[in-house]
């Protein structure tokens, strides 16, 4: 009798450790089918890598390591910027030795249009553009909403990546690339004013 009283105790004591134990916390899956290439990716990470959202500080700053590696990783591919509507935030004229070009700088930006399910919106991406010849750049106006075709010109560094949780959705931050750009193509919106945001 003694042997089962004892087997019982251990078996009612497994059971509420295994009830105690620590909860993977359940986080909502992001539904929205995109057809931009690093959105697509983005999604697709975040859905299969949920210690982002991790409570544990051990457990997060893991994850956020393993973000900034895929982030940095994914903006050496041909199809990073496909699609990717960005505002040009800066432009300005240098010269490098005898050559004359121009830099812009390029950002994501909050588009009340948008999908609310669309992560664009919660999304901060920075393209220091370089236009080494003037027909590359023809077209550029401040404040214009662009889809760029660039080549990158230095790996971005790994600490400009970083993921914020918030209340209202969870910010994005992937990174600042230098690129040389080789073509531009507005954005095509109903607004006849673009204005910086």
């Amino acid at each position: 009798m003694k042997i089962k009283g004892v087997i019982l105790f251990i078996a009612l004591f497994g059971i509420l450790l295994g009830c105690i134990s620590e909860q993977k916390t359940e986080v909502e899956q992001i539904t929205y089918q995109s057809k931009i290439f690093t959105e697509k990716s983005l999604i697709d990470y975040v859905n299969k890598n949920p210690e982002l959202n991790s409570e544990d500080s051990v457990k997060y700053a893991e994850a956020l390591d393993k973000f900034q590696r895929e982030i940095k990783g994914l903006s050496n591919n041909i199809d990073f910027l496909v699609d990717f509507p960005l505002q040009a935030t800066n432009i300005r004229d240098t010269v490098m030795g005898t050559q004359n070009f121009k830099i812009a700088t390029f950002e994501t930006y909050t588009d009340a249009l948008r999908d609310k399910n669309s992560l664009l919106n919660r999304m901060e991406l920075r393209i220091n553009g370089i236009f080494q010849f003037d027909y590359e750049a023809k077209g550029l106006v401040l404040g214009g909403k662009y889809y760029l075709k660039a080549l990158i010109y230095k790996q971005g560094k790994r600490k400009d990546v970083n993921y914020y949780k918030k209340s209202d959705g969870s910010i994005y931050v992937l990174g600042v690339y230098p690129m040389q750009i080789k073509k531009l193509k507005p954005v095509l919106s109903n607004n006849k004013i673009a204005v910086l945001n």
